[in-house]
């Protein structure tokens, strides 16, 4: 990849600016109140941030607080809640009455994130809950958020209309909840789409992935262990996945309830590229080192054939590899702590590696429950800690 000139650089950040217009008049034309489930995660949290700075109809979600991505967003539009729960989902809906919902909320897709139980619950029974909620209620738009690891075996830019062929749990769960709403769309007429996200990269994603870390690396003058040179990615910029979702909300019409969308660039990015561009960008004079091995589930060319998204919906993606990637870079750059960020996911986020099931009898205890119900919560989320609380009545005669 060519290096970019200054005068270069300087015209990308004007059409930046320009681009950034567009998605505010686009995000001020969205039926409200707006509500954005897993607002907590990468993908979720540009979301709410984007349209938060524009209007304050806008309200995201988190499995519990505090939440790194959500820091310093105000306390009124910030709402924690387990959403796995059933009774707060339908709590949270009577509360926002949204008309536009983006969901984002989704297990699995880190490699520590391995509990198949936890990630059918998540991508899959949340999903029928969600859009049966959604069914009978006053909504404009619901917007799921996919992924392109549903064609799993077959992900050399296939069609929307490619059999999918999951490779491992989460591909599995995704495509079972891309069948959900095409039956709420095709059959009960509820007005969603399902976008299949690629390689989305960007501001406020987790330091462990690939991105952040060649950021991270190279601000010190080194980079990290790459997978094999001749693996390609479609690299989607985080701003041009947020206007997606909006773009596809504003135009959702009939004819595309219950659809799936791709959503990439449709560029195949070799890590050969990512390491040549970084070495450019950091004046880097090693060569790269090509020895870390691929995850279970990767293939070899992955990238999105994005044709219908055009076609629907208008929308393109309109940042280069390139003038993303040096976006990533100034975001990690202007960090107050580099190393808080390095932590932040572990600091603040669900260790699902330990888990703990508190099983608690009760007799003559109906006002002690409370206190310890409390207690614990808080013990287990300061630990960071997956966790379930059980209290069995054991013939209790009071109010247990």
């Amino acid at each position: 990849m060519p290096k970019a000139s200054h005068g270069a650089l300087a015209g990308c950040e004007r059409e930046r600016d320009t681009m950034n217009a567009e998605l505010a008049r686009k995000i001020e034309r969205l039926h409200g109140p707006i509500l954005v489930l897993g607002a907590s995660g990468f993908v979720g949290s540009n979301l709410f941030r984007s349209m938060l700075e524009v209007r304050p109809d806008v309200y995201g979600t988190a499995s519990r607080l505090p939440a790194w991505r959500l820091e310093g967003l105000p306390d009124a539009q910030v709402l924690a809640t387990d959403l796995l729960v059933e009774s707060n989902l339908r709590a949270l809906l009577d509360h926002v009455r949204p008309l536009t919902v983006f969901d984002c909320v989704a297990y699995g897709a880190y490699s520590y994130e391995r509990d198949p139980n936890l990630i059918y619950r998540t991508n899959l029974s949340f999903a029928v809950r969600l859009a049966e909620e959604l069914c009978g209620r006053n909504l404009r738009a619901y917007l799921h958020a996919g992924s392109s690891s549903e064609y799993g075996e077959e992900s050399a830019a296939p069609s929307e209309t490619a059999s999918p062929k999951p490779n491992s749990h989460y591909a599995a769960s995704k495509v079972a909840a891309a069948g959900v709403l095409h039956y709420m769309g095709h059959q009960r007429g509820l007005p969603c789409a399902n976008l299949r996200l690629y390689s989305v990269y960007g501001p406020w994603e987790d330091a462990s992935r690939l991105l952040p870390t060649v950021a991270l690396e190279g601000l010190v003058g080194r980079l990290p262990p790459f997978v094999d040179p001749a693996i390609s990615r479609d690299f989607l910029y985080a701003g041009d996945a947020v206007e997606a979702f909006v773009d596809a909300a504003l135009g959702l019409e009939e004819e595309h309830y219950g659809e799936s969308f791709n959503v990439g660039t449709g560029t195949r990015t070799t890590i050969a590229e990512v390491a040549k561009l970084a070495r450019e960008v950091f004046g880097i004079d090693s060569e790269p080192d090509y020895s870390m091995p691929a995850r279970d589930w990767d293939t070899q060319d992955w990238y999105a054939d994005p044709q219908r998204m055009r076609e629907c919906f208008g929308w393109r993606a309109r940042t280069s590899f390139e003038q993303g990637f040096r976006a990533t870079v100034d975001w990690v750059r202007g960090l107050e702590d580099r190393e808080a960020y390095l932590a932040s996911s572990r600091r603040f986020g669900l260790n699902t590696r330990h888990s703990v099931s508190a099983v608690v009898a009760c007799y003559k205890d109906a006002e002690a429950i409370p206190i310890m119900h409390e207690r614990l919560v808080a013990t287990f989320e300061k630990l960071g800690v997956d966790h379930e609380i059980i209290f069995v009545n054991d013939g209790s005669p009071d109010e247990s």
